[in-house]
């Protein structure tokens, strides 16, 4: 009698023969399926289209400082006359006959006459012409491109980032709670951090997609049409300038965002809630700054400027998140000082520390017996 041998396939624990990936890895899992599925939306495609579409206006803000700022600027209307004051001609040719190199002096002070008359409605627009009269050259471009980039991302941007966010970031927990995909998330190794982490930089994502990236494409546009690299060493901290200002516009909102998604199982009460919180903060400071306005009897278009910078009136501005983020900006572009904005930046502060607590707490509420 001889023993045959009895075939064992591998019974128990099999070997793992893929590359292990790090724990560190699983939120930007998350994130990257996320991320590939909100792009699939015609909305949100179309948002990030439209978002790009400002680069181009902004682009031509650069374009033009940069010929004022070196004399190659011809300020003139449809019939070759001077289009910030007849007597523009008449000074010009005195330059030239002085100095000529005197010229490109003039043409910076025609272009902050202009700012002052046609932007004069434009916030810290009053310190641009200041840096623009001023005799440094290399501050007055600083100061410039500091504050064509932080309109740009406080104007359109901010605005685009409403409906973005109001896209992309409800659904992103209302919907594993509807659908119970807590279940499928927390029976592997993924952790409540790894998944707030991951849920989190799906909006943010596309947040920098048309924020920081046109943004610091319009810099990159700027150094391009500089007459030498001498213009990078007086402008290296716009870079930084850029993603600090675009991280105090990405916490907050995605922050209270993500805090409406994991309050409900609805994705439409979600977006109800991201909506109405921004829309009505908002919409209540301008109701205040209008009744100033007519008190005071500045119903002009063009006094309103002066209504918003009132004492009164700016207190209440902390009630718009836009207006805080806002102001958070203007510090980050060095438009305003600690002590002014500290108010906004503790509203801030409060908002993303219990967004993010109140998320934290729903994500770990199906894991309490």
């Amino acid at each position: 009698f001889r023993k045959l041998p009895v075939p064992i396939h591998n019974l128990g624990y099999r070997p793992w023969k893929e590359k292990l990936t790090r724990p560190s890895s699983r939120w930007r899992n998350i994130s990257a399926s996320g991320v590939r599925l909100a792009q699939k939306s015609l909305w949100v495609k179309r948002a990030v289209f439209a978002a790009w579409l400002p680069v181009l206006y902004w682009g031509l803000g650069f374009f033009v400082i940069g010929q004022a700022m070196e004399g190659k600027l011809q300020l003139n209307d449809g019939g070759n006359r001077p289009v910030v004051q007849k007597a523009f001609d008449a000074v010009e040719k005195q330059l030239k006959k002085v100095n000529p190199m005197l010229v490109p002096t003039a043409n910076r002070l025609a272009v902050a006459s202009i700012l002052r008359r046609q932007f004069r409605k434009v916030p810290k627009v009053e310190q641009l012409a200041s840096a623009l009269e001023s005799g440094d050259e290399m501050l007055a471009r600083n100061r410039i491109w500091c504050w064509l980039l932080m309109t740009f991302l406080r104007y359109p941007q901010g605005i685009l980032i409403l409906f973005l966010i109001g896209t992309i970031a409800p659904a992103l927990i209302a919907r594993d709670i509807r659908s119970k995909a807590f279940l499928l998330y927390f029976s592997r190794p993924i952790g409540k951090l790894d998944y707030l982490l991951g849920k989190f930089f799906i909006p943010a994502t596309f947040i920098m997609l048309v924020t920081t990236l046109p943004a610091m494409a319009l810099y990159m546009f700027g150094i391009l049409m500089s007459p030498d690299l001498s213009v990078f060493w007086s402008t290296w901290d716009v870079p930084v300038r850029i993603l600090i200002g675009s991280a105090f516009l990405i916490l907050p909102t995605v922050s209270l965002a993500l805090m409406f998604s994991s309050l409900t199982q609805e994705t439409r009460f979600a977006s109800f809630g991201w909506f109405a919180f921004f829309t009505l903060g908002h919409g209540a400071w301008w109701a205040i700054v209008f009744s100033t306005a007519i008190k005071k009897g500045m119903v002009n278009s063009q006094d309103l400027p002066m209504v918003m910078e009132e004492p009164e009136v700016k207190r209440w501005g902390l009630l718009s998140l836009y207006n805080n983020i806002g102001e958070a900006q203007s510090w980050v572009f060095g438009f305003s000082s600690w002590q002014e904005v500290m108010p906004s930046m503790i509203v801030l502060l409060a908002i993303t520390v219990v967004s993010l607590s109140i998320t934290y707490r729903q994500i770990s509420s199906p894991l309490r017996v």
